[in-house]
């Protein structure tokens, strides 16, 4: 049965998003088994499903349409049960979906000259807003992984699933003798997991980039939805094809990957050496250093381009099968050896030769993420880049983006209220808490269970440790801002995840006032402190937390 552009959009949407949930699960599960230092044999084992493509090299002819349809169900059930499981079944769980997705992946794109890239670039466009929508609406966990909530992503596999069963699959037209460019299709295929590594990096989590900057998170997410909306209206509007020169495009790539790393670097800080250099403060940010913010959130769509582009290069390479599992495995190492990069910014002391590399070098690794990118679209031949009507549906992807975005900026706006303060009459209640990252002692993570016990203490001034878990180790979450929240508590963030620093917060039930924070000389993983003034019962308190 042939497939409306609508449910071609919609399936790969829910595929995108899916995919996106599961590989973020799945590092999470890998970095809180090392965090406990257990099962070690399952971490190396697990990371093994990321280059299920290997199969593919026993492969001639590509795998009949019930074996595809098969790895389809396998990638949703796995996503769909990980929430309900120990930390080991997750473990697994969201490891086979991420298995079952990198071999989904380089057949449908392998075979996609039907769409040609503009439905995906849809898709991918709607997966995206889908996540900034779930995160936002949950203080930065993914709503469709809690609780009761978790019939969301139950329905979505549903749709899913029976969009799948009515799908006329693009019939693949692979080269048995493998006469397509070996070195052309990997780099397509690198610069594909690069434009996905980079959507999962930051902007399918918006609370990450607020974290590195510090700047207001309703801003972020209102200029990120705002632009993905405009990106869509162009998309289903056709008008956006008129204008992918080889120039164009090359252009736009290198601006987005230059504003991203010129949104680090001013929160980058590089820690000297010398004992008596300390305590350092962190240094002031020119407000200049918000242009380039607010120019990498704009060109963020670039993105979605890259993606049409590099798939319908990869189609028209025509791969044979067996090029096609070589070349995904080799995307899926560099996909894991960038994460390793990023997660040694911050464990550097525990990882000897490699990890002091990347010390106070955060910026690095997105620059290295942007270059995955923009290096393989110089692979792409001048014929792809020429105008075609797209084949978008049209207007569901934009009236579906849209009301993703007014959802996210609604349930943001509600959340962004001012604090109830219900202070205590006498004197302050102050507790201290090292949440681990998030996790409890069998490494599941249970930031509800750890604020049932705030809400048991019931504390005035909270100060947290190990709280910076907006990074793609702990899943893009956001413990800070979810404790505030539903605390309904004044919060301050201490050192940005850009200073390798394992975090610090100081929440409060009283405006906190004049805050700052400062380093302290260390032989091993950076240390922080936080300053704070906290005005309450007519007297003014000092507080540090540390």
């Amino acid at each position: 049965m042939r497939q409306t552009k609508t449910a071609q959009t919609i399936l790969f949407g829910i595929l995108f998003l899916f995919f996106l949930q599961a590989l973020s699960d799945f590092i999470e599960s890998i970095y809180a088994f090392g965090l406990l230092v257990t099962a070690f044999t399952i971490q190396v084992a697990s990371i093994v499903l990321l280059f299920t493509p290997l199969v593919l090299l026993f492969f001639r002819k590509p795998p009949r349409r019930f074996v595809l349809l098969g790895l389809v169900y396998v990638a949703l059930l796995g996503r769909l049960l990980e929430p309900l499981l120990d930390p080991g079944g997750k473990l697994v769980a969201c490891g086979v979906s991420v298995g079952a997705f990198m071999l989904v992946f380089p057949i449908l794109l392998g075979a996609n000259d039907k769409v040609r890239g503009w439905g995906l670039a849809g898709g991918l466009t709607l997966a995206v807003v889908a996540s900034i929508f779930l995160r936002t609406a949950n203080s930065g966990l993914d709503l469709s992984e809690s609780g009761m909530f978790q019939i969301i992503a139950w329905a979505l596999a549903l749709t899913a699933a029976l969009l799948a069963w009515r799908a006329d699959f693009p019939a693949y037209t692979a080269s048995e003798s493998g006469s397509a460019s070996g070195t052309r299709v990997t780099g397509l295929a690198i610069g594909l997991a690069a434009v996905i590594l980079t959507i999962y990096f930051a902007f399918a989590s918006p609370t990450v980039i607020a974290r590195w900057t510090g700047y207001s998170y309703f801003a972020i997410v209102a200029v990120l939805v705002v632009t993905f909306t405009l990106f869509a209206l162009l998309l289903a509007s056709g008008r956006l094809s008129q204008w992918l020169t080889r120039r164009f495009v090359l252009g736009w790539n290198l601006l987005f990957v230059l504003s991203m790393v010129l949104t680090i670097l001013p929160h980058q800080i590089a820690f000297p050496s010398e004992r008596t250099a300390y305590p350092l403060d962190a240094p002031g940010v020119s407000p200049l250093a918000i242009l380039p913010l607010l120019l990498m959130l704009i060109f963020s769509p670039v993105l979605m381009i890259d993606f049409m582009l590099l798939v319908r290069a990869l189609s028209a390479e025509r791969p044979s099968m067996r090029q096609l599992g070589g070349s995904f495995v080799l995307a899926a190492l560099f996909l894991l050896v960038i994460i390793f990069f990023h997660v040694f910014t911050s464990i550097y002391d525990y990882a000897p030769v490699v990890g002091p590399l990347f010390r106070d070098r955060f910026w690095l690794v997105y620059l290295l993420a942007g270059l995955g990118v923009v290096l393989p679209l110089l692979l792409v031949r001048p014929e792809t880049f020429n105008a075609e009507a797209p084949q978008v549906a049209a207007p569901f992807t934009t009236v579906a983006v849209g009301s993703l975005a007014l959802l996210s900026l609604g349930v943001l706006y509600l959340k962004s209220s001012a604090p109830l303060a219900s202070p205590s009459s006498e004197g302050l209640k102050v507790m201290t808490y090292n949440i681990q990252q998030g996790y409890d002692k069998i490494g599941d993570k249970n930031l509800d269970g750890q604020l049932a016990v705030i809400r048991s203490v019931n504390p005035d001034l909270l100060g947290l440790q190990e709280s910076d878990i907006a990074r793609l180790a702990n899943g893009n979450a956001d413990a800070v801002r979810y404790f505030a929240d539903n605390l309904g508590m004044y919060s301050y963030y201490g050192p940005t995840t850009t200073t390798g620093t394992f975090g610090i917060a100081l929440l409060s039930r009283y405006p906190i006032q004049n805050p700052r924070t400062f380093f302290m000389y260390s032989t091993g993983e950076q240390t922080a402190a936080i300053y704070a003034e906290i005005a309450a019962q007519g007297k003014t308190y000092q507080a540090f937390v540390t």
